[in-house]
């Protein structure tokens, strides 16, 4: 016991004083306090206010016990069969039905064997309905459907099963006694019409609600309690490790990687008998090679990774500033890198929005984490004040009356609360502003001024006349408003060079912490497809926004890449990580067959090579080695990418389908379909469709050949086209009709020059209201496909002229920027990438818009160049 004091006595001193142990271990207390918070952080919102923690009740038969007694009777159920169960809810949410069925199918039949359950309400109308997998019921024996409806008691309602005329399963559908199921919700039973008041269908009906405000505050603290409990237990333990194992660390240390490293061998060894040697993902000769060579590269990273060399930091190289301002320093790190990770996120899903509801929301949640990240480049004595206390006790009080006032629609109290939110933050910042300019005495407009630009008088004033130019064309496009005003506060953020370098590295950070969450979801939900979908979109439902997305992120990771290699000496080693990020994100690109993406990524590399080589002063043989090392990197780990995407999805087996995607079970995947379906990209197609991409116009025109080998059927399937047609968008093609895309195979531009040409004769001195002029066939074109034709056609020639000049003046200051302090901080190049992928992008597609990833990136690094950095460092 007096050793767990002597413990906490020392957690307490290492924690609140300024000795050197303390600041020696300043950054891991931190660290364990970030994730023990952000663990509890995520279950308390799950609790409220995202409701995902619900009161569940369960109205169970005793199908279980009861299937194989003689009270439950069922028959061959068909497709000419109809069995309507009436039922009475007995609370006003149910989120799940049950309902116990068998199916015998065979393995020989077709993968996609399905029935249809549905829900309607008295006057049969349908309100729910769900596809589910026969060869699920079969293996399981029920049915399981999640309607998640609000729905009143006292009315009836009615479901029932349908079978497909096409079915060749058998299924059963059995009934039992009412009576002896004993359920308030089962009703009268109508067999083929036939009223049946004795026997009801097998099911269970799964209700929630939300849960008390009592209940939620029961949990919270329960949460707050064994979080902190968790704390302090940690702490016991590494501090414990400390003083007893201090000397056995490095030993401890490789036994530890020796121990993962022996561990993912074995599961490298277990996975390759599996889907190499047994074949249980299918596919040819090829697609067991490529999942042969994916999982040793995998293995090959993580060990890689676990061994890499590390920079000891010496004790003259470590920081003396205070424990406690360096633990907060960690801190903000954190939640800036966090805000701008789910901000880009957050700009992803605006992107891949197929309504304007989700524009809106996504507007205000970008909104939301850049101020919260703009925030935390002030000290946490300066925004933690007693006027921001105030702000948010009455920004708390308001949103409740302004929340009563919408009314109970969710979409429309999902858009105050947001509104709320950002009320809230940017009211925080604004007021964290003015008092520190208060606080400073820099109340005049001079002194302001020079607060902001310093020297940069000229990019700020060509900047403000664009913005003055958007303004007064912008009819009714709010998004001028987004892409000025939010930006302006970094203005008046600290501007030491150091202040900037940290804010470059967490806002790079956070861009490639989006990229994790965003494979994460991939790997999860979003299958490679064999047919339609055979370049590979990631989250998005448009390649091209898949290109481009990863386009940003890749000039983030090459930035850091060749930041970092400053010397030649160990330029693998030192780089693990970097390498593995960038082979993946280029890997995802091949996947999309993005001929923007690819030549965005080879520019961009060229530049940064270039760059990299002034400021290091390289060799041409050291810049041709680094080179050939990445590309080889890259080629290696192609592999372990393909077998990823491959893989992961199919024994997930929860795939997301887009509303503006294709819906046909016939060669789109769907849950249940087996891990060897046939409807997963190979090998061979891959190769095939990307050879497409870049055949000769010879070659297209004798594919042209193979349109007749397309056909339709009504309900939207696709026959055979096979691989030589793969390289050609064949969705555009359909039945007898006029072959529109056929004379834009021959264009390498998929047709861009002929609407360059169409917007540059609409371009005048004044804007227009709308994105794009009308075509030769008399349709709206919806972008330019080229950010600077599409600006100076929205907002007049004249603006288009300034944006030019703003953007080559951006390109040479992210060049200067770089020159002048590359030798010493590495991160300074992530602007000039930045604007590169922008730059480069921008010609063939539409990209200066605040909610899209490469024009945030961009307006953002404005505001980054755009002032004079103070060299003092403190």
């Amino acid at each position: 016991m007096d050793r767990i004091f002597h413990y906490i006595n020392d957690m307490v001193i290492c924690t609140f004083s300024d000795t050197e142990h303390a600041r020696i271990h300043a950054k891991r207390n931190a660290i364990i306090q970030i994730v023990i918070t952000t663990v509890a952080f995520i279950m308390l919102m799950r609790v409220f206010p995202m409701e995902i923690v619900k009161n569940h009740t369960l109205s169970k038969q005793q199908a279980d016990q009861m299937i194989g007694e003689n009270i439950v009777s069922g028959e061959l159920f068909t497709a000419d069969d109809k069995k309507l169960q009436m039922l009475f809810f007995q609370e006003t949410h149910i989120y799940q039905i049950t309902l116990y069925m068998q199916c015998r199918i065979s393995s020989e039949l077709s993968e996609q064997e399905s029935v249809l359950f549905r829900l309607y309400d008295e006057n049969f109308s349908c309100i729910y309905e769900e596809e589910a997998n026969s060869r699920f019921i079969g293996k399981n024996g029920y049915l399981r459907a999640v309607p998640d409806l609000d729905v009143e008691t006292g009315k009836a309602y009615y479901y029932e099963i349908l079978v497909s005329d096409q079915s060749q399963a058998e299924y059963i559908l059995p009934t039992a006694d009412r009576e002896l199921l004993a359920q308030q919700e089962n009703s009268t039973l109508y067999i083929d019409g036939i009223i049946n008041e004795e026997v009801s269908l097998i099911a269970d009906f799964d209700y929630t609600r939300p849960l008390s405000a009592a209940q939620i505050v029961l949990l919270y603290g329960l949460i707050l309690t064994a979080a902190a409990l968790v704390y302090f237990l940690v702490l016991i333990l590494v501090y414990w490790y400390d003083d007893q194992a201090a000397s056995y660390s490095n030993r401890i240390g490789k036994y530890f990687r020796g121990g993962v490293s022996v561990a993912a061998g074995l599961a490298m060894i277990a996975l390759f008998v599996y889907a190499v040697v047994l074949g249980r993902f299918g596919g040819e000769v090829w697609d067991k090679l490529f999942f042969a060579l994916g999982m040793i590269t995998a293995w090959g990273w993580l060990t890689g990774i676990l061994w890499q060399k590390t920079r000891v930091i010496r004790p003259a190289q470590q920081s003396k500033i205070p424990t406690s301002s360096k633990i907060w320093l960690v801190w903000r790190n954190y939640i800036q890198t966090v805000c701008f990770g789910l901000l880009f996120c957050a700009l992803c899903q605006y992107v891949n929005a197929d309504r304007n509801f989700y524009h809106f929301t996504n507007t205000r949640w970008m909104l939301i984490f850049l101020a919260v990240a703009l925030l935390m480049n002030y000290n946490e004595k300066q925004f933690v004040n007693k006027f921001s206390g105030i702000w948010l006790g009455l920004v708390l009080v308001g949103s409740v009356f302004y929340c009563r006032r919408v009314g109970t629609d969710e979409n429309q109290l999902l858009l105050a609360r947001l509104t709320c939110g950002v009320v809230a933050a940017w009211g925080m910042l604004v007021l964290n502003i003015l008092y520190e300019c208060v606080r400073t005495s820099a109340v005049s407009v001079r002194d302001i001024g020079k607060k902001i630009f310093r020297r940069q008088t000229v990019f700020f004033a060509l900047w403000v006349v664009f913005g003055l130019l958007m303004y007064a064309n912008r009819y009714e496009k709010v998004w001028v408003f987004t892409a000025t005003l939010p930006f302006l506060a970094y203005l008046f953020a600290p501007n030491t060079l150091l202040a900037k370098c940290r804010f470059l590295r967490n806002f790079n950070n956070g861009i490639l912490l989006s990229f994790a969450l965003v494979t994460v979801f991939c790997l999860a939900h979003r299958p490679y497809h064999y047919w339609m979908l055979y370049r590979y979109g990631g989250m998005f439902h448009t390649v091209a926004s898949t290109g481009m997305y990863l386009a940003v992120v890749l000039g983030a990771a090459l930035a850091r890449l060749y930041g970092k290699l400053r010397t030649r000496k160990n330029m693998l080693m030192y780089c693990f990580p970097e390498y593995l990020v960038t082979a993946c994100v280029v890997g995802l690109i091949l996947l999309t067959m993005s001929r923007t993406a690819f030549l965005t990524s080879i520019v961009t590399v060229a530049a940064l090579v270039i760059l990299t080589a002034v400021v290091y002063c390289k060799s041409v043989r050291r810049i041709l080695s680094e080179l050939g090392v990445l590309i080889m990197v890259c080629l290696v780990s192609f592999p372990m990418v393909f077998t990823a995407v491959r893989m992961v999805p199919a024994v997930v087996n929860d795939p997301v389908r887009y509303d503006l995607e294709f819906q046909d079970r016939s060669f789109m995947i769907y849950e249940g379909d087996p891990i060897d379906s046939d409807k997963y990209m190979t090998v061979r197609r891959y190769f095939s469709t990307l050879l497409g991409r870049f055949q000769s116009e010879e070659k297209q025109e004798a594919d042209a050949g193979e349109i007749e080998r397309i056909r339709w059927r009504t309900t939207g399937e696709l026959a055979y086209t096979g691989d030589g047609f793969a390289g050609l968008d064949v969705w555009q093609f359909s039945g007898d009709s006029d072959i529109e895309g056929m004379d834009r195979s021959k264009d390498i531009s998929n047709g861009r020059f002929e609407v360059f040409g169409d917007y540059i004769k609409e371009i005048g001195l004044e804007g227009h209201p709308r994105m794009g002029p009308e075509d030769k066939n008399g349709n709206e074109y919806a972008h330019a496909h080229n950010s600077y034709l599409q600006v100076a056609y929205n907002f007049g020639l004249i603006a288009g002229i300034v944006f030019l000049i703003l953007c080559a003046l951006t390109l040479w200051r992210s060049i200067q920027f770089a020159l002048e302090y590359g030798k010493k901080y590495s991160i300074v190049f992530v602007p000039f990438a930045l604007v590169v992928v922008f730059g480069f992008i921008s010609l063939t597609e539409w990209a200066y818009h605040p909610c899209i990833p490469a024009g945030f990136s961009f307006i953002l690094m404005q505001m980054v160049l755009m002032r004079t950095e103070n060299v003092q460092e403190r």
